[in-house]
């Protein structure tokens, strides 16, 4: 309409200032409202960076676009694909992340003309779509402490048009603000209903001629849909199939917005100086100095590569802070260990650093024993997890620190096996799988016939073997806020179980899949509060074993790759092309990792930024990308080296030597 009739005084819309101050995510304006915006992050951040953000508020995420479109992220891969799309809808990269509020929705929606409030409504919702529309609500009064501020806002954005503030009020009572649309919402009419014409106010205070007062009949009401007849022959084109049923996002309700979206930046594009730039400067990860040290410790001028190096020593400071930790964390009554799960990275040389320190050893099969021992380790050492244990030659693997059965039958198996008079171990326990779990491992412990007869059992086990519990909750799947909350959970169960079996829970073994810097930042500083916990559900408690595998190693190791070639598109490098791939990267789709790059001239090692360009693996699969959104370098050529960083947990362990020319045979 603007772009036909050119501006003028009746158009009623707020002005170009007045919508930078209520653009998203900041909301500049609703400072004096008595609301909180949600914590948020923009995607132009480094990937390590918004992994960590995702973890910190629990994978309970929200992607948005920059005017419109929201969708949920529940784990990293998801939010690379919908971050793709968004880019290619909006046309931007300015989208932003923002953590998920718990509550319910309301909305105050207001008129105003030259800076002057004219009327203004609260809503609250009484009934919505399943896309979360507004289908009924009840219009009220907003409370004096949000209307006063509401007015002096308005009055200093000298606004002019209709808006809705969309909030949600959490299980506290605080306010949080989504939005602030510069329009009327489509339940606008509802307020008419209780009396409160908004539409009306606006076009009476811009033309000057009295509107008719609309009749209150209900501050409640709800939206229904009519079907109309239309003239036959009504130029309407045919619907078009979705691609494999599915829906873009906005497409199942059409709109101009993304179309409008490109038109701004494009048009913004011409109008903001040179100097001034569009997006954010390309950000990047912090690489700690200990990996940079290491990996010049590496000669990888005369390596092979694909190669997998070891930083030892990111390795061993690692290892030396837990077992510090453990240390002074035990105390006469309560001894706290700390095990290296063998899984994550059977690697020799991160065992012997586990064994230095004072370890014990955690393995899931006989081979990982054998391993253990190997290194140094005593069988008395040795905890034995995972799923159904019984190897064919258990003679060297046993007696061991413990057992925990992940089954009903394994425990069945383990208990007569000790009334048969076998030492088998110090400790015998279970594994438990919690009433919020879901997983195949562990005894569900939510059924009552399950935990019936787990008790049973239990207090059939022989006297001096010490009963023990184990706990493993992935930590890095929902972050590291929900682990705390599973926790406590599990430790509510190994009271039961002290409870019914009327004998005491002596050890208690945790595992948490947590993400190193989580670890790290959050874990390690609350141990003694983990710890207390816990001996205050289970107060004979004597042994507590911590086993952060993958927050011992992920830092452990580096990919070495060199580029192999470079594809540019303009003169500027869109992709390249490394002799490494997802082979040696397997759950590079899982999270990000942090990359460094070797000046080819000047020899030293740097970090790589994030950027439009991808690196591309030698493998011929579709899905070789071993990283995304990266920053190439306007000189990168042919024969430069990188290094993978964060690939030293399963990153090792799950390589494989598909495209290497080996047999992969047992």
């Amino acid at each position: 309409m603007a772009q036909v009739l050119g501006p003028h005084p009746r158009l009623l819309i707020p002005s170009v200032e007045a919508l930078d101050q209520i653009a998203k995510p900041a909301v500049p304006a609703h400072r004096g409202l008595p609301v909180g915006i949600p914590p948020f992050i923009s995607t132009t951040e480094q990937d390590w960076t918004l992994n960590a953000f995702c973890r910190r508020h629990g994978w309970k995420i929200w992607l948005k676009g920059p005017y419109y479109d929201a969708v949920q992220v529940n784990w990293w891969p998801s939010f690379l694909s919908l971050r793709t799309a968004f880019q290619a809808t909006w046309g931007t990269e300015k989208l932003f992340l923002q953590a998920h509020v718990r509550g319910l929705e309301e909305s105050i929606s207001f008129s105003a003309y030259q800076g002057r409030l004219l009327d203004v409504v609260h809503m609250v919702k009484r009934d919505i779509t399943p896309e979360g529309k507004t289908w009924g609500g009840r219009i009220d009064d907003p409370v004096p402490e949000f209307l006063n501020p509401l007015r002096a806002i308005v009055k200093e954005l000298n606004w002019s048009g209709g808006a809705e503030l969309e909030m949600i009020r959490n299980p506290a009572g605080e306010l949080w603000l989504m939005e602030i649309n510069p329009r009327f919402p489509a339940w606008i009419h509802g307020a008419t209903i209780a009396g409160r014409n908004l539409a009306g106010r606006l076009v009476e205070a811009a033309s000057g001629i009295a509107m008719s007062e609309a009749v209150p009949q209900s501050n409640e009401f709800a939206r229904i849909v009519l079907e109309m007849p239309v003239r036959a022959g009504y130029p309407i084109p045919p619907l078009q199939e979705p691609m494999n049923g599915s829906q873009l996002h906005s497409g199942k309700y059409p709109s101009g917005m993304p179309m409008l979206a490109h038109r701004l930046h494009a048009l913004r594009s011409r109008s903001v100086p040179a100097s001034v730039p569009l997006e954010a400067a390309p950000s990047v990860a912090t690489v700690p100095a200990s990996f940079i040290k290491d990996i010049l410790g590496a000669d990888l001028d005369n390596v092979e590569t694909p190669s997998r190096i070891l930083l030892p020593s990111t390795a061993a400071h690692s290892f030396a802070q837990l077992a510090e930790a453990a240390r002074a964390a035990s105390s006469p009554a309560c001894e706290v260990r700390a095990a290296y799960s063998i899984k994550t990275n059977p690697d020799e040389r991160l065992i012997k650093m586990a064994y230095d320190v004072g370890f014990l050893a955690e393995a899931i099969s006989e081979l990982e024993v054998g391993k253990a021992l190997e290194v140094g380790f005593l069988p008395e050492q040795v905890i034995l997890n995972g799923p159904a244990k019984a190897w064919p030659s258990q003679a060297r693997s046993r007696p061991v620190h413990a057992i925990f059965c992940d089954s009903l039958d394994e425990l069945r198996q383990v208990v007569q096996r000790a009334v048969g008079g076998e030492e088998l171990a110090e400790i015998i326990g279970v594994r438990l799988r919690g009433p919020q779990l879901i997983s195949r491992f562990g005894i569900p412990v939510v059924s009552r016939e399950i935990f019936y007869d787990m008790i049973g059992l239990l207090r059939a086990l022989p006297q001096h073997f010490r009963i023990g519990c184990h706990f493993h909750i992935a930590s890095s799947n929902f972050g590291i806020g929900q682990w705390w909350r599973l926790y406590d959970s599990s430790l509510r169960c190994a009271k039961a179980i002290e409870s019914c079996t009327d004998r005491a829970v002596e050890c208690v073994d945790i595992g948490g899949g947590w993400f190193p810097d989580d670890f790290e930042n959050d874990l390690m500083p609350k141990l003694g509060d983990a710890i207390r916990q816990a001996r205050e559900a289970l107060p004979s408690l004597r042994t507590f074993v911590l086993e952060p595998g993958r927050a011992m190693v992920q830092h452990s190791m580096a990919v070495a790759m060199r580029v192999l070639e470079v594809r540019r598109f303009q003169g500027v490098p869109q992709d390249i092309v490394v002799d490494g791939s997802i082979a040696e990267l397997p759950l590079a789709w899982q999270f990000p990792h942090r990359i460094l790059q070797r000046d080819h001239k000047s020899g030293e090692w740097q970090p790589m930024a994030r950027g439009p360009a991808r690196i591309l693996g030698r493998l011929c699969m579709e899905d070789d990308i071993v990283a995304p959104n990266v920053q190439l370098r306007a000189d990168i050529t042919e024969g430069q080296l990188l290094a993978i960083c964060d690939a030293g947990a399963y990153e090792s362990s799950m390589a494989y030597t598909f495209g290497r020319g080996k047999s992969n045979g047992l």
